[in-house]
């Protein structure tokens, strides 16, 4: 132990200082244990290098996703591009096509519209000279297909064109 005051090194029990004459003051060591705070350098780098990296990995992961042509994690996005019915025997029918565009408007199975995602439903909404007819769908994204479920249960299944997600 070492003064406070003048730095000498004080011999084991000293009530004075030999340097400079002041009292010492006992000093207790309370142990690394049982004030709770210490935590090995080792332990806190680790751990920060864990959590740097595991944010770099979500990070990568979300830019990633949000690319065009990749899985994306908005469904409005998926939807964007043209997407053709699959059969009952699971072939595509090139012939019945859907095109989604970015601005929420839709061409297909010979109608045209605007669409939207509504409380994790897909809406489309048609409108003609004297009325307008809003279909609601269940859906769900599986792989590059779209699988639509309307209020009878019915399902009606689409593959998208081009880029598989």
């Amino acid at each position: 132990m070492y003064c406070k005051y003048c730095g000498k090194e004080l011999r084991e029990g000293a009530s004075f200082c030999t340097g400079c004459g002041k009292p010492v003051q006992k000093q207790t060591r309370m142990s690394e244990s049982e004030t709770g705070h210490h935590k090995p350098k080792k332990t806190v780098t680790r751990n920060v290098i864990i959590v740097g990296l595991l944010l770099a990995i979500v990070g990568i992961v979300i830019g990633i996703c949000n690319k065009p042509g990749i899985i994306s994690l908005d469904p409005e996005k998926r939807l964007v591009g043209t997407w053709y019915e699959v059969d009952s025997d699971g072939s595509v029918d090139y012939e019945e096509d859907i095109q989604f565009f970015s601005d929420g408007t839709f061409i297909g199975f010979g109608e045209d519209g605007t669409y939207s995602i509504v409380d994790g439903q897909l809406v489309f909404r048609f409108q003609w000279a004297v009325s307008s007819f809003v279909y609601v769908y269940d859906f769900e994204f599986q792989g590059n297909e779209l699988h639509l479920f309307d209020e009878d249960g019915d399902e009606t299944i689409l593959q998208k064109e081009g880029e598989l997600f």
